[in-house]
């Protein structure tokens, strides 16, 4: 594997700072002790779009309880994430990309729209050069906000995880002069243990090293469970899971460019 050696520390003094989520929810889960310390950082959110009418339902969606055939989704969630993020008084930043579970939808999912957004949904599904455009926006707004240190997914189980956590490693060869930190996303690191393996083996074959970074959070005082209860909408599909992720202490590596 990749990590090395004994824990680094984290300076408390460093804020603002960035965290890049996969999805509206994700920075929450994983980062929420970590952003609750710092008012003033900045989240930006990958996979925060959608249809704008959603008809039929994907199981997610209609798991939720919240939605109903033909809802624009991901506009109501994003008022859900805009409440989430003031309570931490974190700046957020979403990327237009649609979530995999619009961007495998079936066609008949997609009848109901007007034959001009048929084909933008179309073309939104079937992109060959996403990983590409996800990686520039990535590097685009890493460049244009001020912050040195960047906290990003290791890329655990969801496609959405895995696309991120490999663009976020290309932007950091092309920016080594930011701080780069890998945090392991909840509630997947509980259920899928064998995946943080696995990321970490795959940073260690393309010539990563990390070590573990103990980053004081102040747990106690944390507005985490706060954060995580206003994404309504996915309490229902996440069940238990939401109390894992809030309960379980926030894993981070301090990444290097090369394994030792």
């Amino acid at each position: 594997m990749a990590e090395q050696g004994a824990p680094s520390s984290f300076p408390s003094d460093i804020a603002p700072i960035g965290v890049i989520s996969p999805h509206m929810d994700d920075a929450a889960l994983s980062c929420g002790h970590l952003l609750s310390a710092r008012p003033g950082s900045h989240v930006v959110t990958v996979f925060s779009g959608g249809p704008a009418s959603v008809r039929p339902l994907p199981t997610w969606d209609e798991m939720s309880g919240s939605f109903q055939p033909g809802d624009d989704v991901m506009v109501l969630r994003q008022v859900e994430d805009d409440n989430a993020l003031a309570v931490v008084g974190a700046y957020g930043h979403r990327l237009d990309f649609w979530d995999h579970q619009y961007r495998v939808a079936r066609p008949a999912g997609l009848a109901r729209l007007r034959p001009g957004v048929v084909s933008a949904a179309r073309a939104k599904r079937a992109d060959p050069d996403l990983d590409r455009r996800v990686e520039e926006e990535l590097r685009r707004i890493v460049t244009e906000l001020a912050v040195e240190t960047w906290f990003v997914p290791l890329g655990l189980w969801h496609a959405d995880h895995k696309m991120t956590a490999g663009a976020c490693l290309r932007v950091a060869s092309y920016m080594p002069e930011r701080r780069w930190v890998l945090y392991e996303e909840l509630p997947y690191r509980v259920e899928v243990p064998l995946e943080v393996a696995a990321a970490k083996d795959q940073l260690a074959i393309v010539g990563l090293g990390i070590e573990p970074l103990v980053i004081p959070s102040n747990a106690g005082n944390s507005k985490k469970r706060a954060m995580i209860n206003c994404y309504r909408s996915q309490l229902p599909c996440l069940g238990p899971r939401a109390d894992v992720a809030a309960a379980e202490p926030e894993v981070f590596y301090l990444l290097s460019n090369r394994a030792r």
